[in-house]
């Protein structure tokens, strides 16, 4: 098969093609041939190294990346969940494993990290799925995160409302009964307003505290900040007592964190850090597939690439301002 690997911590020329022999399943895995892979921000700090310390066992070629999209073309002797001819959407075990990930023709993964899609959700769709999805549920309703669940008459900012995990989290927070704000940019307002967005606060053109003072002048429930990097000013001061900033992880500018949750603590209110859990995520991940197909969900825009435009790819999404998802075409729809 042929696979994208860096053979070192670069830019994002640093990707080169390579051929592989095809992996075989092991007892509790499956053989996927991967339609698309989905593209993720965590990509591009990893190829950066910025990673390096935190997962040692990553080795080199290194074959990156945490989603997919494709067809079971066989299975290990204990899967019971998937069966080969299975359209699924999957994570891979490149995070937790060290294993290679999806930037590849075809790819192994344990069973509990795949879920079977119907034929009504595109290859495309489905591979921007399990990252953003699983990061925005689990941001939302974990116990150990947002802990949202009746959330009628509660309100909520999702900060970064036009990227992959927020748009889900827009959904996923009006699904559970939240007012829901959200900030964008002036082109991406219709978007984030057709996801479900009950108020709209463009940043490039206004004052996101004083807009939000408009939405909830008591003060916001929840904050979703999907962005970091301190692009939200006084954060803490949005919330009303005892209300959530809920950060998405960002790895490489998320600050002082131990700091922040002190200052939380002393203002009455908390500050979590979401971080992608494997407890759980194939429940998640079913459910989220089953509201897609009763309509109650919609998926991002897709911008999809060539093996040979990988480059190109991860150049656009370090600008941090794609609409949606980008995804790497493999075997495509066919």
């Amino acid at each position: 098969m042929q696979a994208l690997a860096i053979q070192q911590w670069g830019k994002a020329d640093v990707f080169e093609e390579i051929s592989m022999t095809i992996p075989k399943p092991k007892a509790n895995d499956v053989l996927i041939k991967v339609a698309y892979a989905g593209l993720n921000p965590a990509d591009w700090k990893m190829r950066a190294g910025h990673l390096a310390q935190a997962m040692p066992n990553l080795v080199f070629p290194l074959i990156m990346g945490l989603d997919a999209s494709g067809t079971v073309v066989a299975v290990g002797e204990n899967v019971n969940t998937l069966k080969v001819g299975d359209r699924v959407a999957s994570g891979t075990n490149l995070f937790h494993e060290g294993k290679p990930g999806s930037y590849a023709q075809y790819l192994v993964v344990n069973q509990q990290r795949a879920v079977k899609i119907p034929n009504s959700v595109s290859f495309a769709s489905a591979a921007t799925l399990t990252t953003p999805s699983i990061t925005a549920w689990q941001a939302l309703f974990s116990t150990s995160k947002g802990a949202l669940k009746n959330a009628k008459d509660k309100k909520i900012l999702i900060n970064g409302a036009s990227g992959g995990v927020g748009s889900f989290a827009v959904q996923f927070a009006k699904q559970a009964g939240a007012e829901v704000a959200t900030t964008s940019s002036t082109k991406n307002l219709s978007y984030v307003k057709s996801l479900g967005s009950h108020f709209l606060i463009d940043y490039k053109t206004q004052d996101i505290n004083e807009r939000v003072k408009t939405f909830a002048p008591e003060g916001l429930d929840y904050i979703l900040d999907a962005v970091g990097g301190g692009s939200l000013n006084n954060a803490l001061d949005l919330l009303k007592p005892g209300g959530t900033l809920i950060s998405i992880a960002t790895i490489t500018d998320d600050g002082d964190i131990e700091a922040s949750m002190e200052e939380a603590q002393q203002k009455g209110v908390q500050h979590v850090y979401a971080v992608v859990s494997d407890e759980g995520m194939h429940e998640q991940l079913s459910n989220i597939v089953a509201m897609a197909e009763a309509g109650e969900m919609v998926f991002p825009p897709t911008q999809s690439f060539a093996m040979n435009e990988i480059s190109h790819a991860h150049e656009r999404m370090e600008t941090g301002h794609a609409q949606g998802k980008l995804v790497l075409e493999l075997a495509g729809e066919g």
